[in-house]
Protein backbone atom coordinates (compact mmCIF):
# COMPACT_ATOMS: atom_id res chain seq x y z
CA UNK A 1 0.00 0.00 0.00
CA UNK A 2 1.38 3.55 -0.87
CA UNK A 3 -0.02 5.47 2.24
CA UNK A 4 0.60 9.04 0.41
CA UNK A 5 -1.32 7.97 -2.36
CA UNK A 6 -3.85 7.40 -0.47
CA UNK A 7 -3.71 10.22 2.02
CA UNK A 8 -3.55 12.19 -1.07
CA UNK A 9 -6.72 10.57 -2.58
CA UNK A 10 -8.68 10.99 0.81
CA UNK A 11 -7.13 14.97 0.75
CA UNK A 12 -8.63 15.69 -3.00
CA UNK A 13 -11.62 13.75 -1.68
CA UNK A 14 -11.91 15.65 1.37
CA UNK A 15 -11.45 19.12 -0.24
CA UNK A 16 -14.48 18.30 -2.48
CA UNK A 17 -17.07 17.87 0.77
CA UNK A 18 -19.56 20.88 1.75
CA UNK A 19 -17.08 22.54 4.09
CA UNK A 20 -20.82 23.59 5.88
CA UNK A 21 -20.73 20.48 7.46
CA UNK A 22 -18.52 19.12 10.68
CA UNK A 23 -15.19 18.01 9.88
CA UNK A 24 -15.99 14.33 10.85
CA UNK A 25 -19.11 14.38 8.87
CA UNK A 26 -16.75 15.79 5.93
CA UNK A 27 -13.97 12.94 6.45
CA UNK A 28 -16.55 10.05 6.69
CA UNK A 29 -17.51 10.76 3.39
CA UNK A 30 -15.24 11.74 1.90
CA UNK A 31 -13.24 8.02 3.00
CA UNK A 32 -16.45 6.25 2.27
CA UNK A 33 -16.21 7.41 -1.58
CA UNK A 34 -12.70 6.74 -1.38
CA UNK A 35 -13.04 2.67 -0.61
CA UNK A 36 -16.48 2.59 -2.75
CA UNK A 37 -19.10 2.61 -0.04
CA UNK A 38 -22.87 3.87 0.14
CA UNK A 39 -22.39 5.26 3.06
CA UNK A 40 -20.34 5.59 6.47
CA UNK A 41 -20.12 6.54 10.32
CA UNK A 42 -17.44 6.70 13.01
CA UNK A 43 -18.34 6.11 16.24
CA UNK A 44 -16.58 6.25 19.80
CA UNK A 45 -16.31 4.31 22.64
CA UNK A 46 -15.13 4.54 26.11
CA UNK A 47 -13.36 1.70 28.23
CA UNK A 48 -16.84 0.46 29.29
CA UNK A 49 -18.29 -0.73 26.18
CA UNK A 50 -21.93 0.29 26.87
CA UNK A 51 -21.29 3.77 26.29
CA UNK A 52 -20.28 5.16 22.31
CA UNK A 53 -20.78 8.05 20.60
CA UNK A 54 -21.78 8.08 16.95
CA UNK A 55 -19.83 11.51 15.86
CA UNK A 56 -20.67 10.94 12.24
CA UNK A 57 -23.12 9.54 9.42
CA UNK A 58 -23.18 10.11 6.23
CA UNK A 59 -26.80 9.30 5.30
CA UNK A 60 -30.29 7.91 7.02
CA UNK A 61 -29.15 4.24 6.72
CA UNK A 62 -25.93 5.18 8.58
CA UNK A 63 -27.03 6.59 10.94
CA UNK A 64 -30.12 4.20 11.69
CA UNK A 65 -27.53 1.32 11.43
CA UNK A 66 -25.72 2.81 14.21
CA UNK A 67 -28.61 3.93 16.61
CA UNK A 68 -29.91 0.49 16.64
CA UNK A 69 -26.66 -0.85 17.81
CA UNK A 70 -26.94 1.48 20.63
CA UNK A 71 -30.53 1.19 21.54
CA UNK A 72 -30.20 -3.05 20.85
CA UNK A 73 -26.63 -3.27 22.74
CA UNK A 74 -25.61 -5.50 19.73
CA UNK A 75 -24.10 -5.17 16.22
CA UNK A 76 -20.89 -5.73 14.64
CA UNK A 77 -19.53 -2.35 15.39
CA UNK A 78 -19.71 -3.00 18.78
CA UNK A 79 -17.57 -6.32 18.31
CA UNK A 80 -15.43 -4.37 16.10
CA UNK A 81 -14.50 -2.50 19.32
CA UNK A 82 -14.58 -5.32 21.98
CA UNK A 83 -12.35 -7.40 19.96
CA UNK A 84 -10.33 -4.66 18.08
CA UNK A 85 -10.68 -6.06 14.75
CA UNK A 86 -12.19 -5.54 11.51
CA UNK A 87 -15.77 -7.13 11.04
CA UNK A 88 -17.36 -7.53 8.33
CA UNK A 89 -21.07 -8.62 8.60
CA UNK A 90 -23.87 -9.87 5.70
CA UNK A 91 -27.46 -8.66 6.06
CA UNK A 92 -29.12 -10.58 4.49
CA UNK A 93 -31.65 -13.82 5.01
CA UNK A 94 -28.88 -16.16 6.27
CA UNK A 95 -27.41 -13.89 8.66
CA UNK A 96 -25.45 -14.51 12.02
CA UNK A 97 -26.98 -15.32 14.90
CA UNK A 98 -24.32 -13.37 16.86
CA UNK A 99 -26.18 -10.05 16.39
CA UNK A 100 -29.97 -11.56 15.64
CA UNK A 101 -32.15 -8.41 16.75
CA UNK A 102 -29.95 -5.99 15.19
CA UNK A 103 -29.86 -8.51 12.06
CA UNK A 104 -33.31 -8.34 11.93
CA UNK A 105 -34.17 -4.43 11.98
CA UNK A 106 -31.20 -3.73 10.40
CA UNK A 107 -32.54 -5.61 7.35
CA UNK A 108 -35.90 -4.01 7.81
CA UNK A 109 -34.42 -0.62 7.53
CA UNK A 110 -31.13 -1.09 5.18
CA UNK A 111 -31.81 -3.98 3.23
CA UNK A 112 -29.24 -6.84 1.99
CA UNK A 113 -26.51 -4.52 2.38
CA UNK A 114 -22.95 -5.18 3.74
CA UNK A 115 -21.42 -3.89 6.58
CA UNK A 116 -17.43 -3.42 7.12
CA UNK A 117 -16.23 -2.11 10.69
CA UNK A 118 -12.59 -0.86 11.25
CA UNK A 119 -11.63 -0.43 14.78
CA UNK A 120 -10.25 2.50 14.86
CA UNK A 121 -7.08 2.87 16.89
CA UNK A 122 -4.72 5.57 19.21
CA UNK A 123 -1.79 4.75 20.65
CA UNK A 124 -2.10 1.17 19.65
CA UNK A 125 -5.26 0.85 21.32
CA UNK A 126 -9.17 1.31 19.83
CA UNK A 127 -11.34 4.10 21.12
CA UNK A 128 -13.75 4.30 18.28
CA UNK A 129 -14.94 1.96 14.92
CA UNK A 130 -14.98 3.27 11.31
CA UNK A 131 -17.88 1.23 9.39
CA UNK A 132 -18.92 1.59 5.91
CA UNK A 133 -22.10 0.25 4.36
CA UNK A 134 -21.92 -1.33 0.72
CA UNK A 135 -24.38 -3.24 -1.54
CA UNK A 136 -21.09 -4.64 -3.48
CA UNK A 137 -17.44 -5.31 -2.37
CA UNK A 138 -15.36 -2.02 -1.43
CA UNK A 139 -12.78 -0.73 -3.82
CA UNK A 140 -9.65 -1.09 -1.39
CA UNK A 141 -8.44 -4.28 0.34
CA UNK A 142 -8.93 -4.27 3.75
CA UNK A 143 -5.71 -2.69 4.52
CA UNK A 144 -6.72 0.59 2.80
CA UNK A 145 -9.49 0.86 5.09
CA UNK A 146 -7.79 0.22 8.17
CA UNK A 147 -5.49 2.53 7.38
CA UNK A 148 -8.05 4.79 7.13
CA UNK A 149 -9.64 4.39 10.17
CA UNK A 150 -6.53 4.94 12.07
CA UNK A 151 -5.94 8.00 10.18
CA UNK A 152 -9.64 8.77 10.60
CA UNK A 153 -9.09 8.41 14.27
CA UNK A 154 -6.42 10.47 14.35
CA UNK A 155 -7.84 13.34 12.77
CA UNK A 156 -11.08 12.52 15.02
CA UNK A 157 -9.17 12.99 18.42
CA UNK A 158 -7.50 16.22 17.36
CA UNK A 159 -10.43 18.37 15.97
CA UNK A 160 -12.34 17.41 19.37
CA UNK A 161 -8.88 18.77 21.34
CA UNK A 162 -9.36 22.25 18.91
CA UNK A 163 -11.18 25.00 21.45
CA UNK A 164 -15.51 25.46 20.44
CA UNK A 165 -15.31 21.47 19.63
CA UNK A 166 -17.14 20.12 23.00
CA UNK A 167 -20.50 20.10 21.58
CA UNK A 168 -19.07 17.41 19.36
CA UNK A 169 -18.82 15.02 22.56
CA UNK A 170 -21.83 16.31 24.53
CA UNK A 171 -23.83 13.48 23.51
CA UNK A 172 -21.72 10.80 25.54
CA UNK A 173 -21.84 12.62 28.55
CA UNK A 174 -25.95 13.35 28.32
CA UNK A 175 -26.07 9.36 28.11
CA UNK A 176 -23.81 9.16 31.18
CA UNK A 177 -25.97 11.62 33.07
CA UNK A 178 -29.43 9.96 32.03
CA UNK A 179 -28.28 6.80 32.86
CA UNK A 180 -27.73 8.22 36.44
CA UNK A 181 -30.62 10.19 36.70
CA UNK A 182 -32.66 7.10 35.67
CA UNK A 183 -30.84 4.98 38.16
CA UNK A 184 -31.84 7.07 40.63
CA UNK A 185 -35.25 6.99 39.93
CA UNK A 186 -35.93 3.55 39.28
CA UNK A 187 -33.49 2.37 42.24
CA UNK A 188 -31.61 0.24 39.90
CA UNK A 189 -28.06 -0.37 38.21
CA UNK A 190 -26.50 1.51 36.01
CA UNK A 191 -26.74 -0.83 33.52
CA UNK A 192 -30.23 -2.08 34.15
CA UNK A 193 -31.23 2.05 33.87
CA UNK A 194 -29.13 2.17 30.64
CA UNK A 195 -31.05 -1.38 29.24
CA UNK A 196 -34.16 1.00 30.81
CA UNK A 197 -32.80 4.09 28.31
CA UNK A 198 -32.68 1.76 24.82
CA UNK A 199 -35.74 0.16 25.41
CA UNK A 200 -37.39 3.00 25.61
CA UNK A 201 -35.68 4.32 22.98
CA UNK A 202 -36.84 1.02 20.59
CA UNK A 203 -40.76 1.22 21.96
CA UNK A 204 -40.80 5.28 20.67
CA UNK A 205 -38.66 4.65 17.35
CA UNK A 206 -36.44 7.14 18.38
CA UNK A 207 -32.72 7.72 19.31
CA UNK A 208 -31.13 6.94 22.56
CA UNK A 209 -29.30 9.90 22.54
CA UNK A 210 -32.87 11.88 22.14
CA UNK A 211 -34.49 9.93 25.08
CA UNK A 212 -31.39 10.85 27.14
CA UNK A 213 -31.96 14.38 26.39
CA UNK A 214 -35.27 14.25 27.54
CA UNK A 215 -34.46 12.71 30.93
CA UNK A 216 -32.08 15.32 31.49
CA UNK A 217 -34.55 18.07 30.57
CA UNK A 218 -36.72 15.89 33.17
CA UNK A 219 -39.26 15.92 30.14
CA UNK A 220 -38.89 12.06 30.86
CA UNK A 221 -39.17 10.81 34.32
CA UNK A 222 -39.10 7.16 34.43
CA UNK A 223 -41.02 6.82 38.27
CA UNK A 224 -44.12 7.86 35.87
CA UNK A 225 -43.97 5.96 33.35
Amino acid sequence: MDRAAVLGRLGRLLAATDRREQFATRLCDASRRLVGGRGGSISVNSDDTEARLTLAATDEVAAELESLQDILGEGPCREAYRQDEAIVTDLDDAVSTLWPEFSRSALESAGEVTLHCFPMRAASRPFGVYAVYSYDELSEPDDVVQFLADVIGTAVLREASAPGTDDIWSGRSVIYQATGMVSVQLQVSPVDALAMLRAHAFAHDTTLNEIAEHVVARRIDFRTR
